[in-house]
C-alpha cells in the first residue's frame, strides 16, 4: 500500500495496489489509477493550476476592463449631457428668435396702422382753400366712424368731436385756412387744428 496526498484537502490518501480507484476519506475526492499514481496526481495538480490560472487571468481582466468601462461611461454621460445642453440652448434660441420676430411683426403692424391712419390726411396741412378742406373734414368724420381712435378738430381754438358740429363748420367755411396736425403718445394724429388765415 503507497501513501500519498489528497490534492484537494491534503489529508492522507491510501491507495491499494489492486484498486483502480482511491477515494480520499475526509473530502470524498477520487482518483483514477494506473500504473504511475503520481502521474494521475500531477495531472490533477496541471488541472488545478490552469483553474487557479484562469481565475487570476478573468480577475486581472476584469480589473483592466474597469477602466475602459468608466471611461467609456463618462465619455457617454458628457456626450448625453452636451446633447441635452444642446436642445434646450437650441430651444431657447428658438424662442428667444420666435419672442423678436413677433415682436417686430407687431411692430411693424402698429407702424403700419399709423401710417395708413395718418396716410389719409397726408398733403391736408398747410395753406387750404376751403373747398379742399372740405374734404379733409369728410375725411375726419369718415375715420371717426370706421376707426377705434377718434380725431378731434380745433377750429379757431374750439375742439370738436360731434359730426353735427363738424359738417355745421364745413358749411361755415370760405377763403383760405392753416392746416396743422397734432400727434398721441403712439404717432397717430389726434387733432386737426384749423384757424382762418387772414
Amino acid at each position: 500500500m503507497e501513501k500519498l496526498k489528497c490534492e484537494s484537502c491534503g489529508g492522507d490518501l491510501l491507495v491499494d495496489d489492486d484498486k483502480e480507484y482511491a477515494t480520499c476519506p475526509y473530502c470524498g475526492t477520487k482518483y483514477k489509477l494506473n500504473d504511475d499514481v503520481n502521474v494521475n496526481i500531477k495531472m490533477d495538480n496541471v488541472m488545478k493550476n490552469a483553474i487557479d490560472t484562469r481565475d487570476v487571468v478573468a480577475k486581472r481582466f476584469s480589473k483592466i476592463m474597469i477602466i475602459p468601462i468608466v471611461f467609456f461611461i463618462i465619455i457617454f454621460c458628457t456626450i448625453v449631457f452636451m446633447s441635452i445642453k444642446s436642445i434646450r440652448d437650441f430651444k431657447e434660441e428658438e424662442d428667444k428668435s420666435r419672442i423678436e420676430y413677433e415682436q417686430k411683426a407687431k411692430e411693424q403692424e402698429e407702424e403700419s396702422k399709423r401710417y395708413s391712419f395718418n396716410f389719409q390726411f397726408t398733403g391736408d396741412n398747410g395753406t387750404q382753400d376751403a373747398f379742399f378742406l372740405e374734404s379733409t373734414l369728410d375725411e375726419m368724420i369718415q375715420s371717426n366712424k370706421t376707426n377705434d381712435r377718434l380725431v378731434t378738430l380745433v377750429f379757431e381754438g374750439k375742439e370738436v368731436t360731434d359730426e353735427s358740429e363738424i359738417i355745421e363748420i364745413k358749411h361755415s367755411l370760405d377763403g383760405k385756412y392753416e392746416v396743422s396736425f397734432n400727434y398721441d403718445d403712439d404717432g397717430y394724429i389726434d387733432k386737426i387744428i384749423v384757424d382762418k388765415n387772414d
